[in-house]
C-alpha cells in the first residue's frame, strides 16, 4: 500500500480532506493529514523538501512560488469560492478603518504566504508605498496575537472566519475585510510524484473534491466546522453559505492562472513573464 501526506492550513476549507481521509480516500492509498498553521510558505516549501506529497494551497502562494523555482505543480483549483481576508489591528489601537493603517507594519507568517502576497494587493489597490521593511514575520496566527499587541506590528491579514474568536475575546479589533480576487486554493503536488502517480492523485483529489461538493448545502456543514474548528456556529453558517468547493472534473482555467500571475508580477514577487502551462501538470 502507497503512503502519502497530504498537507493544508487548518481551517474548514479542508474539512472534505479530513474527512475523506478518515474514512479511507482510496483502498491502495494510506493517507495522512499534515496541519501547517504556518500557511502557504510552509506548504510550498514542504512539497519542495518532500515532507508532504499533495496539498491545498493558496492559489497566489502556489503561483509565486512555482514561478520562482518550485518544483511543485497545480494539479486544479481546490474551491471555486475566494478566501475572506480580516484585516486585523490590536484591540487597544486607535484605528478604526482601513485608511488608518496606511503606514503601518504588517504582521505575516513568512514572505511567499497569503499574508503577505495580499498585503501587498491592499496596499496597491489603496495606493500605499510598500516595500519588504513595513513587513514583520511572526510565522503563523499565535505570533500575530503576541506580535499586535506588543506593539511588534500594526495590522495583520488573516482568514475572517478563523480570526473570528480573536476578534469576539477582544484580542484582535477588525477594520476591514478583504476578498481573494479569485479563487483562493488550489491543488498542487511534488512534480515528480505527478509523473510517476498522476492518476492516483488525481483519484485522491477526486474523491476529497467530491466529498466537498457533497457538504455544500449539507445542514450538517456548519455544525461540523464549528465543532471540527472552533468557530461559532453563526460564523460557520456564515461560511458554509459562501463557499464553492471545485467540481474536479472541471477544466482548469488557464486564464485564471494568468491574472493570478500577471498580479504577482505586478507587485514585484514574480520577475518575469510566466506561461500558465509552467504552472501546471
Amino acid at each position: 500500500m502507497m503512503r502519502l501526506r497530504v498537507g493544508g492550513v487548518p481551517e474548514h476549507f479542508n474539512l472534505p480532506w479530513r474527512l475523506a481521509i478518515e474514512d479511507g480516500i482510496h483502498p491502495d492509498v494510506e493517507a495522512e493529514w499534515v496541519d501547517f498553521p504556518g500557511g502557504t510558505g510552509a506548504i510550498m516549501e514542504a512539497l519542495d523538501q518532500g515532507t508532504i506529497d499533495l496539498a491545498t494551497p493558496l492559489t497566489e502562494g502556489a503561483v509565486t512560488a512555482i514561478a520562482g523555482g518550485s518544483a511543485a505543480r497545480i494539479l486544479g483549483m481546490w474551491v471555486d469560492s475566494p478566501l475572506l481576508w480580516g484585516i486585523h489591528v490590536a484591540a487597544s489601537s486607535e484605528a478604526e478603518d482601513v485608511a488608518d493603517v496606511a503606514s503601518g507594519r504588517f504582521a505575516i507568517s513568512r514572505f511567499g504566504s497569503g499574508s503577505e502576497l495580499m498585503s501587498r494587493m491592499l496596499a496597491r489597490d489603496r495606493g500605499w508605498a510598500i516595500d519588504d521593511d513595513r513587513f514583520v514575520v511572526v510565522k503563523n496566527l499565535d505570533g500575530a496575537l503576541a506580535a499586535l499587541p506588543a506593539g511588534d506590528a500594526e495590522v495583520f491579514l488573516w482568514n475572517k472566519s478563523m480570526t473570528q474568536p480573536y476578534v469576539d475575546a477582544g484580542a484582535f479589533k477588525r477594520i476591514g475585510v478583504y476578498p481573494t480576487p479569485w479563487p483562493a486554493f488550489c491543488v498542487a503536488a511534488r512534480a515528480d510524484l505527478v509523473r510517476e502517480h498522476g492518476p492516483l492523485l488525481r483519484a485522491l483529489w477526486g474523491a476529497a473534491g467530491q466529498r466537498g461538493r457533497a457538504l455544500m448545502g449539507d445542514a450538517q456543514l456548519p455544525h461540523l466546522a464549528a465543532d471540527r474548528y472552533g468557530l461559532a456556529l453563526a460564523e460557520a453558517t456564515e461560511w458554509s453559505e459562501q463557499v464553492q468547493w471545485t467540481d474536479p472534473d472541471a477544466p482548469l482555467d488557464a486564464e485564471l492562472l494568468r491574472r493570478v500571475t500577471e498580479t504577482m508580477q505586478a507587485l514585484g514577487r514574480v520577475d518575469r513573464e510566466v506561461d500558465p502551462r509552467e504552472l501546471v501538470a
